[in-house]
């Protein structure tokens, strides 16, 4: 286990490995029983949630909102891309991308105010589940996620104490929702299915997510292999898994998913889409601030120009004040 600015954090890297897997099965499976439901909606909200932590762990390391606005274009442009492909599944980046630009500058709020706008939309949420459209993947409870993720990198990752409460509540309460979606009728406000983006959605889902992280970074250790390299290259995996879902099954999906994280990252320091996406957004971010940079410059010239004007007209008015 690793503090909350360690360089890497093993756990968080088996948790996205496990969304990951979660989404796989889900995708390439029939599954029944608890099985179902711990798939149907958990591994994409963990996800989501994964994706506010790795924003905090950025955001801490020194990335500006900037690099965010890039990083979410970069994976709106995945998802159009991505959604060329013949496939059943619905893709996740578009809404990633989506929400990750609308929080650019929520690395550095206060927990209070990440608190806060994480309850507005889980509220919001459940009232679109209620009377707006049905949608797949609900930005206002994706986004509510990525706060939550935020939040818990802050106030839970690098203290095993509050690591261990957060597994033990955190699954107790994804106990609590697959219960309540057998046996709890309640109205779509409410709604505590998967994908609803009801209030008892989110906050079921934000509890399955504390719960499965808080369990990683417990137990995971560096030696360990699989899994972390894994989710060291979430995005290449996944990317993959979408475009090849048409020809392959599950097992062969989860036996080359896992020996090429192996395999690459024995050679490589990231995935390959993981190496593109860097590469584009430090580029975007190098072009935006040099632009940035040269309107800054021509507003000093200007505002140095208006001064030498000025000047040059003080000057004017006191040769004629002598003159006369």
């Amino acid at each position: 286990m690793q503090n909350s600015s360690g360089a890497r954090n093993v756990g968080v890297d088996v948790t996205r490995a496990i969304a990951l897997i979660g989404m796989f099965v889900s995708h390439l499976s029939y599954p029944s029983g608890i099985l179902a439901e711990v798939v149907y909606g958990f591994p994409a909200a963990l996800f989501a949630f994964v994706a506010g932590v790795s924003m905090a762990f950025m955001s801490a390391g020194g990335a500006r909102p900037a690099h965010f606005v890039v990083r979410g274009l970069v994976l709106v442009a995945l998802h159009f891309g991505l959604a060329l492909v013949p496939t059943d599944i619905y893709i996740v980046l578009g809404t990633l991308g989506i929400c990750m630009i609308s929080l650019a500058w929520a690395p550095k709020w206060s927990s209070r105010v990440q608190l806060l706008v994480a309850v507005v939309l889980t509220v919001v949420s459940g009232l679109v589940a209620a009377f707006g459209p049905a949608l797949n993947y609900s930005p206002f409870m994706w986004a509510a996620l990525m706060l939550a993720g935020m939040l818990f990198h802050r106030h839970v990752l690098g203290c095993s104490r509050r690591l261990a409460w957060g597994a033990v509540v955190g699954l107790a309460l994804m106990a609590l929702d697959i219960a309540a979606r057998w046996y709890v009728p309640l109205p779509l406000v409410l709604d505590v299915d998967g994908h609803t983006g009801g209030v008892l959605d989110v906050v079921g889902s934000v509890g399955t997510s504390i719960g499965i992280c808080s369990a990683c970074c417990v137990v995971a250790r560096r030696w360990q292999v699989v899994l972390p390299r894994m989710g060291r290259m979430p995005l290449t995996l996944y990317c993959l898994h979408v475009v090849s879902s048409p020809f392959v099954g599950l097992w062969v999906t989860l036996a080359g998913a896992t020996a090429m994280a192996a395999a690459w990252l024995h050679v490589f320091r990231r995935g390959p889409v993981e190496e593109a996406v860097r590469r584009i957004v430090g580029a975007g971010v190098h072009c935006f601030e040099k632009w940035k940079g040269k309107g800054n410059e021509e507003d000093r010239r200007i505002d140095a120009g208006s001064g030498d004007a000025r000047s040059a007209a003080g000057v004017g008015d006191g040769v004629a004040n002598i003159r006369r």
